[in-house]
């Protein structure tokens, strides 16, 4: 019987795998974060609430519902869509309740060349809409 020795890892060697595993791991945990935490998709987030908060509570409240001619008014715009509003805009319609959105959306985007665009749609009620954004961020 031959005896065979076991090899073992010096303690240098033990560190560089523990070294390299544990960079390995961290290459991996940004790479997730990197693509679910994205700007890109918080800028877009964030933008889509504060533009659903401007029309349902700022600019289809400004419409006078009860005209006999409200369906006609806002059917002539189902396709060319309401005039354009800017991120600025939006930011400033409510001076404290948009404040905290205001400094990130800043950083990432031009809030005079970013836009949103309202568009009605039958019913006409204070939900029935879409919008179309033109960014010019950092993305």
């Amino acid at each position: 019987m031959s005896s065979r020795k076991k090899r073992r890892f010096s303690s240098p060697q033990i560190i560089i795998i523990v070294i390299i595993g544990a960079s390995m791991v961290a290459v991996i945990i940004a790479t997730i974060c990197s693509l679910i935490f994205k700007p890109e998709n918080l800028v877009k987030a964030q933008i889509s609430a504060l533009a659903t908060d401007y029309y349902e509570n700022y600019l289809y409240p400004s419409f006078d519902q009860n005209s006999p001619n409200f369906n006609d008014f806002m059917q002539k715009y189902e396709t060319t869509g309401l005039t354009i509003t800017t991120l600025r805009q939006i930011l400033l319609h409510d001076h404290q309740k948009n404040v905290t959105a205001a400094p990130f959306l800043k950083e990432h985007c031009d809030e005079n060349s970013t836009f949103i665009k309202f568009y009605p749609e039958y019913p006409y009620s204070k939900t029935s809409y879409h919008v179309e954004y033109s960014y010019s961020c950092d993305f």
